[in-house]
């Protein structure tokens, strides 16, 4: 009886009744937008990292980035819940897309040169509800930051 009420509360894409399903790439740009926020410092950085994440791994343009972003924004301050967000990611991407999601979290929160503990807890948090493991949790941070060094470096 209850599968019953929850179909038909929910429409043919298994949103809620008067709720839209949420766009992959736009559930991606607030998770990004989740992690820049973290900190509640000026975002300038966090952005352009962004911005380029989309372009370079959805093939958007950079006016298609810079509108997803500011979307991503947008919903991100007047989302109650990250859950619909999360049921699309988790739907939607395979083991691999949710570990370059990872990665490019972690990119925003090294956008400033470092990682506050807030940001990390967000990722950390945001890498649970993937149903990442934590040994991919590291990886990606060692990864990113390593990255990070040598940039520092040259």
């Amino acid at each position: 009886m209850l599968d019953k009420l929850a179909r038909m509360l929910r429409g043919a894409n298994g949103a809620s009744a008067g709720e839209e399903p949420v766009h992959r790439h736009l559930a991606m740009a607030v998770l990004l937008v989740e992690t820049a926020r973290a900190d509640f410092a000026d975002q300038g950085e966090e952005r352009d990292v962004m911005r380029r994440a989309l372009v370079d791994a959805l093939g958007l343009n950079p006016d298609e980035a810079a509108e997803l972003v500011d979307s991503a924004f947008s919903h991100s301050r007047e989302a109650v819940s990250l859950h619909g967000f999360l049921d699309t990611l988790n739907r939607e991407l395979d083991a691999d897309g949710k570990r370059q999601l990872l990665e490019w979290l972690w990119r925003v929160a090294f956008a400033d040169g470092r990682v506050d503990p807030q940001e990390e807890a967000r990722v950390r948090q945001l890498a649970e509800l993937l149903f990442l493991p934590h040994s991919e949790f590291v990886r990606m941070r060692l990864k990113v930051e390593a990255e990070q060094a040598a940039r520092e470096q040259d």
